[in-house]
């Protein structure tokens, strides 16, 4: 729902300009401006790509392209989405990943090359 459809978003809005104006009307204040927080859930580049390969069980081809997408992100959201990737494949147990034929052995490989990479 955007912000103009919803009523609760426009008075909370309403109220922090509001608030805003009356915290900037002292007397020597300076501009006072809100800022309201980012929604915490928000995906990482290419997060949902390479949920879709771990949907269809092909942990391998997911790791593959992890590795390929180093150099088309920024180091810090290609850190966060290795990190995301590993510990989302960690949560699984060895039945699971040995149906997309993956082992807790390559996941660990997967980690050692990673801190070899930010070397």
């Amino acid at each position: 729902m955007t912000e103009e459809n919803d009523w609760i978003m426009r008075q909370i809005n309403s109220f922090a300009q509001g608030l805003g104006y009356l915290l900037a009307q002292r007397k020597g204040a300076a501009q006072t401006e809100i800022i309201f927080p980012a929604k915490e859930a928000q995906n990482l580049p290419h997060q949902a790509e390479l949920q879709q390969l771990i949907h269809q069980q092909a942990y391998g081809a997911a790791a593959a392209r992890l590795l390929k997408l180093r150099y088309a992100m920024t180091e810090p959201k290609f850190m966060a989405l290795s990190l995301w990737f590993y510990n989302t494949l960690n949560q699984y147990n060895d039945t699971q990943l040995q149906a997309g034929q993956y082992s807790k052995q390559a996941i660990v490989a997967g980690l050692k090359q990673l801190e070899q990479l930010t070397d």
